[in-house]
This record gives structure tokens, C-alpha cells and sequence, in this order.
């Protein structure tokens, strides 16, 4: 049983030409197109819910003294560097002056090249909101005039 691709009913599907594009779709739906294959297609797509686990990660507050020590050490330019690590210069530049900061995969991959680790535990804090009404204070329902229907 799978999801058919035009009327999202679950039913044994059947690949049929709909307009030029190929689909997934029920016995009743294949009056729009023409059948490919007889034969039933069991599978079907149900997308994965995405399910963090472990903790929030975030880039290091210092990431961009780090990458600059780590390029002067090994005696490279920007342009070298960059090539080395194949990314664009502009990047690299925004990296090290602070501009920018890179994607959470994309440190990872820098902290793997250069074998220094840029990210940290992002601490997640929730804070419950107490709001407090203070008769003072104006709100714009105070300025609002409603009218009641007769």
C-alpha cells in the first residue's frame, strides 16, 4: 500500500503517465494518464519526522581569532587557505574578521581539517513570561470604538 501522488489516497499504486510526468498513482486516478507498468508498487513515501538528539550545538564566540592563528601558523594567505579548504576567499576573510560565521557543518568540516573544535554546547535556557496588567497603562483596545451590529 502507498499514497497516491494525485489524490493522496492509500492504495496499491500503479505507474502512470500523467502529462508527460511519470507518477505513483491509484487504480481510479490512472484515468487521467496512461498506465507504464501493470505491476503494484508497494512502497511508498512517508517522509521521516526530524528528531533532534543530543545537544544544541553553536559556533564558538571566538572561531574567528582561532581560524586566523590556525591560517598565520601554517603560513598560508587567505587565498591559499581558502583553496585548501575549498571555499570561497570572501568567506575566509568574513570568517576571520568576525562578519560571518560559518554553518554548524561547515565548522565541523573546518574542525576536522584542521583538527581544532569550534563548536560548543548552546545552552538552551526557557524562561516562563509572567505578563502583568498594569490599570495604568493604555492598550489599543482602549482607543478601539466597536461598533455593535443592529
Amino acid at each position: 500500500m502507498g499514497t497516491c501522488e494525485m489524490c493522496g489516497r492509500a492504495d496499491q499504486l500503479v505507474s502512470a503517465e500523467v502529462e508527460g510526468v511519470e507518477m505513483q498513482v491509484c487504480n481510479p486516478c490512472t484515468k487521467y494518464g496512461k498506465i507504464k507498468h501493470k505491476q503494484y508498487i508497494g512502497k511508498s513515501f512517508h517522509p521521516k519526522p526530524v528528531v533532534k538528539e543530543g545537544p544544541e550545538l553553536k559556533v564558538r564566540s571566538d572561531f574567528s581569532e582561532i581560524l586566523r592563528k590556525a591560517r598565520d601558523k601554517s603560513g598560508l594567505t587567505q587565498e591559499e587557505f581558502a583553496k585548501y579548504l575549498n571555499e570561497r576567499e570572501s568567506e575566509v576573510a568574513k570568517w576571520e574578521s568576525g562578519s560571518l560565521k560559518p554553518r554548524i557543518d561547515i565548522a565541523r568540516k573546518l574542525g576536522r581539517i584542521l583538527e581544532i573544535n569550534f563548536l560548543e554546547k548552546d545552552e538552551v535556557v526557557q524562561e516562563k513570561i509572567e505578563f502583568k496588567k498594569n490599570k495604568d497603562e493604555f492598550t489599543l483596545g482602549d482607543f478601539i470604538k466597536v461598533r455593535k451590529r443592529k
